[in-house]
């Protein structure tokens, strides 16, 4: 075992975290502008960075558990440890349904979902206005939960690096 993360893990992690925040910011964007070229561009790159961020979650998963990991960190509780893998089971979980729930609301919407402006992608279900918005509620009140475990993960984060000084974040560092 190692004491921190492989260093593609580590990448494709920071990588995750800016993706994350972009995706974020255009979905909180795209709903307080009006109607227009602009609003459908940022929905077109709300969906197409969602698309890379499901695509990156696959590689993460697969490299988290096929790939040698360092044990959990010296003089961690085991409450604290508990802690630690729900909110990464809710990460994963929320990081693969999001992309998920929003191509099949925009299906459900008849929306066509182009990746980076060069393919259209199929629709996973026919249209459906009534289902469309019971699947971007969920979306909504998922995306709003993951904001939620982000914040619990950087708090987290900060009290090891600053309270604790135990040296947690130099595992997952980028470098």
């Amino acid at each position: 075992m190692t004491e921190r993360y492989p260093r593609l893990l580590r990448l494709v992690h920071w990588a995750m975290g800016l993706l994350i925040v972009l995706v974020i910011g255009i979905g909180l964007l795209m709903n307080r502008i009006a109607p227009g070229q602009t609003m459908n561009q940022l929905f077109d790159l709300h969906r197409s960075f969602g698309l890379i961020a499901l695509a990156l979650i696959i590689v993460r998963a697969w490299l988290r558990w096929n790939g040698p990991l360092p044990p959990p960190a010296p003089g961690m509780p085991p409450l604290q440890q508990a802690v630690v893998k729900l909110v990464h089971i809710g990460f994963y979980g929320l990081l693969l349904a999001l992309p998920i729930l929003g191509w099949l609301g925009s299906s459900a919407f008849g929306a066509p979902v182009i990746f980076l402006g060069m393919v259209t992608l199929p629709a996973l279900i026919a249209p459906n206005t009534a289902l469309a918005a019971q699947l971007f509620t969920l979306h909504e009140i998922f995306a709003y939960t993951l904001i939620g475990l982000i914040v619990l993960h950087v708090l987290g984060v900060l009290y090891h690096q600053f309270v604790l000084k135990d040296g947690l974040l130099r595992r997952m560092g980028p470098f």
